[in-house]
């Protein structure tokens, strides 16, 4: 992504940003939350221990404030010109605390006794609790909300980078299928996907990402057998038999330059049950029905509802564990909308993408998910993974 289309992008991101401050009253906006710092800012660097923050005020340039050690990275990769550095020990014209540092950015812009939204869904107690001592005359209101509703749709940068990530993902199940055989681990067989995906990843990277790692980090989610039923176990020791469900989900891997896709798959280890083949058929028709009804002016709730609807009167309802699907991008696995259940009543609209994932997880025997991703249009959507195997692949 060169220097300028970077600006444009994230340039337009703050604006829509701003246009939603000002339907709120709030003169500037501070973001704390690392992915939405990734938002804002095009810098991807989660260091728990070190504040890291983007002011956006109603106009003007944003100022970026990270650790010493994060500073040159920041300025490499972050398109805001205006980066600042707090340090871990004394230097002479810089302060040491970051809130110190935030004060005085608040104080050069104006903001001393402004109103300015946070992430309180982010922000811990003891770190509002800073800021409001240090600023004590800024009216610190909540807009987690601000940033969400810019979340839920995406450019057609954002749609690009998950159409790649959605790659990355599909590579890693088909490096699984070709690897998976009785007696084999677990683990094994998660590192064979992590590899080709990583290579897919490392394949779809343009010279300006030399910043950006390929590597998929996170983790792999791989269950065999009874331990299939458990709709997140780690990839463990466990080895392959013959007979065994596998149970493989992709969404708690970093896909591609922090964008993620919703994916989930099952096969059978040499032979299938009559009740496997059943279940597989019964979500793959479920997640069809829901496809064939995704579109702009919906709500999120009637999706979910035509999925329970079918599985309930299949017999199979008692074991679904969790909702249809949740929007997607940055987040791993949570924190995108809409959520594709019943109380979320948002509106569908052309832009969003989405997981839909129908899932029966029987306790102790075997569980099953079908999950891919998928861009809103303006008339229906279009795959970010691939669409399912209409039947239960079977290694």
């Amino acid at each position: 992504m060169s220097a300028e289309i970077k600006k444009q992008e994230y340039g337009a991101r703050v604006e829509r940003l701003r246009s939603k401050m000002r339907e709120r009253d709030l003169e500037g906006l501070f973001v704390t939350s690392p992915l939405n710092v990734a938002y804002v800012s095009a810098f991807w660097e989660y260091v728990p221990i070190r504040m890291e923050a983007v002011l956006i005020t109603r106009d003007g340039e944003c100022v970026f404030m990270v650790s010493k050690n994060e500073f040159e990275y920041a300025q490499k990769v972050s398109w805001i010109d205006d980066v600042r550095y707090y340090t871990e020990f004394p230097e002479r014209g810089r302060r040491q605390n970051p809130i110190e540092l935030v004060r005085d950015v608040f104080q050069e812009k104006g903001l001393q006794d402004a109103v300015v939204g946070v992430e309180k869904d982010f922000m811990s107690i003891n770190e509002l609790q800073r800021l409001t001592t240090s600023l004590p005359d800024v009216t610190f209101e909540d807009a987690s909300s601000v940033l969400i509703a810019c979340r839920m749709v995406k450019s057609a940068y954002e749609v690009d980078m998950l159409k790649k990530a959605g790659k990355v993902a599909v590579a890693g199940w088909h490096a699984a299928l070709s690897v998976a055989k009785p007696g084999l681990r677990e683990f094994d067989i998660g590192q064979a996907a992590r590899e080709a995906a990583t290579h897919t990843a490392a394949g779809l990277m343009a010279k300006d990402d030399i910043h950006h790692s390929p590597i998929v980090d996170g983790v792999q989610l791989i269950q065999s057998g009874p331990r299939s039923s458990m709709s997140h176990g780690r990839g463990s020791t466990n080895r392959l038999k013959k007979g065994d469900m596998v149970a493989m989900c992709f969404c708690l891997t970093n896909q591609f330059k922090g964008y993620k896709v919703g994916f989930a798959r099952n096969f059978a280890l040499g032979d299938a049950t009559t009740e496997m083949k059943k279940v597989y058929d019964l979500l793959f028709d479920t997640q069809q029905t829901v496809l064939a009804e995704l579109k702009p002016g919906v709500k999120a709730s009637y999706l979910d509802r035509i999925h329970r609807e079918m599985i309930d009167r299949a017999g199979y309802g008692q074991y679904i564990e969790h909702r249809l699907g949740r929007g997607i991008g940055l987040a791993y696995g949570t924190a995108e909308l809409p959520d594709l259940k019943e109380g979320d009543d948002t509106v569908i609209e052309a832009g969003m993408t989405l997981s839909v994932e129908p899932a029966v997880y029987i306790t102790g025997k075997w569980g099953i998910e079908i999950e891919d991703s998928v861009h809103v249009t303006n008339d229906g959507f279009e795959y970010l993974t691939v669409a399912a195997e209409p039947e239960l692949p079977i290694i």
